[in-house]
């Protein structure tokens, strides 16, 4: 189905799609703004709705900018490029807010304004590349959205300088191979902005001890670049091998929070914009007040971010991760920055919250995926009677469930801030606070 007259751009909702109406399909845009005119052309339909690519925008919104991107419209990985940014903020909080309502049904909540990231382009510390082959030659790049076509895009603007040098290197050595020891199904480099060093992390879906060595000889001596990981990826279901994973220098790089250098290794969860995350922890620190002798319980923890940092000040942390390797990167934060008062437990949240007595801790801190919470984890959090939880959250729509099903167990949502942890892209992050009725 096309348009050759103007459709009206209704609003923007998750993920950043324009919203109109075709017919009796309700049309999702990509690069629209509210109430501009646009036509489309090439529509995927789906029962009740449809995705349309934009022809033309005939009435523009004073809100659009020019995307600094050369492949923007192509990539896939921003959504917002085209977009002011205070506007961009604005849109978030809408759809943050429309979620709540829509799929939640709660209400009562406090929406404080939107925290901005101190630095809209040149932000991720840590970037995950597709390997593919383009004119003969080894190409890094990224995946179009909702195709698998790559994209080469090694110039990204949401990467910083430091990160930019190294891809440059990596580039000119792909370039120059003949032939790969064997398939990368990616190559990602994480950097810490506290210690200027690089660390590369390449995933394989198959390779032999040889061509893991293999691939460190091409990638080694690199400046700024403390070391390299090669390892397999996990084999399909229903199938085994031999996981290889082969290490040249450092496995892991060093950040900085609340003066804690944290030990964050290739095997663990790395936050990808640093600078927003430390504001989160201070919001955090002030929402709470003094944690002096407060009982935290730390769920979905990673490396233990939040947690050891309430324990440096004077808290009573129980750091739970399911990741071995992060729970382990979380001890040795903890050892080396000389920090007591806490516990470690390599287990799932379902599982150490049934062991939980009600009245045991103070304060829970939830930073689950983007799955969010179980029904299961919801059912033990309303068991163990925390007075407050902290709840972290990289996605509106399971944030929104979860709100809705703490509500049932009794807890009442306070406060919501909304942190742009990633500009030019539709992502939201959310820190919310619960209290208990008594």
């Amino acid at each position: 189905m096309e348009s050759s007259s103007p459709l009206k751009i209704e609003r923007i909702v998750a993920g950043g799609w324009g919203m109109t109406h075709l017919g009796s399909k309700v049309t999702f845009i990509r690069g629209v703004l509210p109430d501009e005119m646009v036509t489309i052309k090439g529509a995927e339909s789906r029962q009740g709705y449809q995705f349309a690519t934009l022809d033309q925008v005939q009435e523009v919104s004073p809100d659009r900018i020019v995307a600094p991107c050369p492949v923007y419209e192509q990539c896939g990985g921003c959504q917002f490029q085209h977009v002011r940014y205070d506007r961009q903020l604005r849109y978030k909080q809408q759809m943050l807010e429309e979620a709540f309502s829509r799929i939640g049904h709660v209400s009562g909540q406090e929406y404080l304004p939107p925290v901005p990231s101190p630095f809209t382009y040149e932000y991720r510390r840590c970037v995950r590349f597709s390997v593919f082959q383009k004119d003969q030659t080894f190409q890094l790049g990224f995946v179009q959205e909702r195709s698998r076509t790559p994209v080469e895009s090694t110039g990204c603007l949401l990467i910083p300088e430091s990160i930019r040098i190294v891809v440059e290197e990596l580039k000119k050595r792909l370039a120059a191979l003949p032939r790969m020891p064997a398939f990368l199904s990616s190559l990602e480099v994480r950097s810490s902005a506290a210690f200027g060093n690089h660390v590369l992390i390449l995933k394989s879906p198959r390779l032999n001890q040889g061509q893991a060595q293999s691939f460190l000889e091409i990638f080694k001596e690199i400046p700024t670049v403390s070391g390299c990981v090669v390892a397999s990826a996990a084999p399909p279901f229903g199938r085994k091998h031999t996981p290889i994973r082969r290490v040249s220098g450092e496995d892991h790089i060093f950040e900085q929070l609340n003066d804690i250098a944290f030990r964050i290794s290739d095997r663990s969860f790395m936050q990808a914009n640093w600078a927003v995350f430390g504001m989160v922890s201070q919001t955090l620190e002030e929402w709470m007040g003094n944690p002096e002798g407060v009982r935290i319980l730390e769920l979905f923890a990673g490396v233990g971010c939040l947690g050891l940092s309430f324990a440096r000040k004077g808290a009573m942390a129980t750091v739970v991760e399911e990741n071995p390797y992060a729970i382990a990167d979380a001890r040795k934060t903890a050892s080396q920055n000389h920090i007591g008062r806490c516990r470690f437990r390599p287990s799932t949240a379902e599982d150490f919250l049934a062991t939980v007595q009600p009245n045991e801790y103070d304060v829970v801190l939830l930073d689950p995926p983007r799955t969010g919470l179980s029904q299961t984890c919801t059912q033990a959090l309303s068991h163990v009677k925390v007075p407050r939880i902290f709840y972290l959250s990289c996605d509106a729509a399971s944030l929104a469930r979860d709100a809705s099903r703490l509500g049932a167990a009794g807890y009442k949502m306070g406060r919501v801030q909304l942190f742009d942890m990633f500009p030019q892209t539709a992502h939201i992050e959310t820190l919310v606070e619960f209290t208990l009725l008594s």
